[in-house]
């Protein structure tokens, strides 16, 4: 008797599994995709929206040095034109603009890239100046999967409006049907089409009175440089200053090969200035 009452309820329960697994294969059969919808899902899912589409806005806040900040984030793309007016490329950027400025004029905006060249704006976005980050531990490793996002206490958003630029070619940034992809890289290429899209988001956001700033990683340090130049000489923009992170000038000061030492005394002023900041240089000196 005690052995039915056991075995009834598992009876039950895979007969209840079987029927449930039976109406799922029975829905599954009727609702199969046909060949033809997988690769129109496919495709539709692989198409990068151009210039035409419209922006995506949202509103969010992070705390930022014990601060509030409201902010929206606006994502989209901007057109490169040529001399007729013809879209060139679509430029894709990510946007935050604290809500709380009724004053614009006042308020900086920041424009951000990374390098390669050949890379998107990313690292700099999800891992340095955005209102969110990529988790990480406590000494700068990756975690373990599963992955996540985090509020980044370290954004300048309270500082500064943020404007995150993918170049052409690079995340979801595309050059027109009928232009060609190379006709955008190389030096002066790549600071036309990125001297275009500040002065364009610029134009559309009010902005030509707020003090700006361009923050450039690695390859970009050069590109900052140069769109110094190039928004002057072309649109009479200028600007405030340049953040330049992590250029290199010279690479044998940062690969230490065999038979090289150059690198070593060059890093003790920046593991001297990281060790001051983080309290783990002893005061006075023993003997």
């Amino acid at each position: 008797m005690r052995k039915l009452f056991f075995i009834l309820p598992l009876f039950l329960a895979f007969s209840l599994c079987a029927a449930d697994k039976s109406n799922s294969d029975s829905n599954a059969k009727t609702n199969a995709p046909t060949a033809g919808s997988v690769a129109e899902e496919k495709n539709k899912a692989a198409t990068i929206p151009d210039a035409s589409a419209k922006p995506v806005f949202i509103t969010n806040s992070i705390s930022i040095g014990g601060e509030r900040v409201t902010y929206i984030a606006e994502t989209g793309m901007l057109p490169i034109l040529n001399s007729t007016g013809t879209v060139r490329a679509s430029v894709f950027y990510v946007a935050y603009t604290r809500t709380d400025v009724a004053d614009k004029t006042n308020r900086p905006v920041t424009f951000c890239f990374n390098g390669g060249p050949g890379s998107s704006s990313v690292w700099l976005h999800l891992g340095a100046l955005g209102p969110r980050r990529v988790k990480m531990n406590e000494n700068g490793t990756l975690p373990p999967p599963p992955f996540g996002m985090t509020d980044n206490e370290y954004s300048i958003l309270d500082k500064s409006d943020l404007v995150f630029i993918d170049p052409v070619a690079t995340g979801f940034s595309r050059p027109d049907k009928d232009e060609k992809p190379e006709d955008f890289f190389g030096d002066a290429n790549d600071l036309n089409s990125m001297s275009e899209f500040i002065r364009l988001w610029t134009t559309r956001h009010e902005r030509w009175l707020s003090p700006k700033y361009l923050c450039g990683e690695s390859y970009g340090v050069f590109r900052a440089a140069g769109l110094a130049k190039e928004l002057n000489d072309r649109f009479g923009m200028y600007l405030n200053g340049l953040i330049l992170v992590s250029g290199v000038l010279d690479f044998s000061t940062i690969i230490n090969n065999a038979g090289n030492d150059v690198p070593y005394p060059l890093y003790l002023p920046a593991f001297t200035a990281a060790a001051q900041f983080h309290k783990k240089i002893a005061t006075g000196f023993t003997k």
